[in-house]
């Protein structure tokens, strides 16, 4: 199995929010993401980030500067990007591209979204050939991280 068509920065639609690949742990709330700027190269630019809380979070913020639907809602710019390596690796039964270099937010090579947070980042020979880097989501759907139970 292939990995599928390889995502860029530029590919993501500007000026317009979209749902992140993660958020807030403690209620499940996803980072909502705008492109904001995008350099020539489209590799790399700004996203603003807005962080969004359910309102039975306990870390929702006490003013809703977006108004009573935001919950909460604090925003701040982040430099994304990155550029991928010209291989493959395999993991999994899967061909991936690794990643050679990334911005501080990053895209998951299993489903496509923006990582705001940390990533799940798999280093290739201790980083000197690239990295692979997944969102908690899809870690455990590909069994990267193994579940904690309960005894």
């Amino acid at each position: 199995m292939v990995q599928g068509r390889l995502k860029m920065f530029k590919d993501f639609p500007r000026d317009e929010w979209f749902e992140a690949a993660d958020g807030c742990d403690t209620c499940g709330a996803r980072y909502r993401v705008k492109v904001n700027h995008v350099e020539e190269e489209g590799d790399y630019g700004e996203v603003l980030v807005r962080d969004a809380h359910k309102p039975e979070c306990p870390l929702r913020s006490e003013a809703a500067p977006w108004g009573p639907d935001s919950y909460g809602v604090d925003e701040r710019l982040e430099f994304a990007g990155w550029e991928y390596e010209d291989r493959k690796v395999s993991l999994g039964g899967i061909e991936w591209t690794p990643i050679n270099a990334r911005g501080d937010v990053t895209i998951c090579l299993n489903c496509g979204r923006l990582i705001i947070d940390v990533p799940l980042i798999l280093f290739i020979d201790e980083g000197k050939k690239g990295e692979l880097d997944f969102c908690s989501g899809c870690a455990l759907e590909l069994g990267l991280i193994p579940i904690a139970r309960g005894g």
